[in-house]
């Protein structure tokens, strides 16, 4: 019993910490866009932004 608990407990402490860790990421301007950052040459640009670019050509 007392292995299970430890095992949970070290798997939920790095769950909390990625998730912190993201939180932290997004509050300090950094995004988890697998493109590097330059949408423009990213193949899913159109997916990512199609919202926006609709709402700029109305």
């Amino acid at each position: 019993m007392l292995p299970t608990i430890i095992g949970a407990t070290i798997i939920g402490v790095i769950f909390l910490a990625i998730i912190i860790s993201g939180i932290r990421n997004i509050k300090n301007g950094k995004h988890s866009c697998s493109c590097g950052g330059s949408c423009g040459s990213c193949g899913m640009n159109g997916m990512c932004h199609a919202n926006k670019n609709s709402q700029d050509n109305v």
